[in-house]
């Protein structure tokens, strides 16, 4: 059970990681440019280090 957590966070932070990126630049071209760049890098950081944690756990079950 503990892999299969693991290996369902490791994707949604794939999944955040490289579609945040194509949603905050959707969202910004509707909201007259809300979303910057540091936003498009935040949704990139926070997936990266998501799929990294998901994998630590998937792997030791801490």
């Amino acid at each position: 059970m503990v892999i299969v957590v693991g290996a369902l966070i490791t994707l949604f932070g794939l999944a955040t990681a490289l579609m945040g990126p194509r949603v905050a630049n959707t969202l910004s071209r509707r909201s007259g440019g809300r979303f910057e760049a540091s936003n498009r890098l935040a949704f990139r950081v926070i997936g990266t280090v998501l799929a990294a944690a998901g994998l630590f756990y998937a792997v030791t079950g801490q």
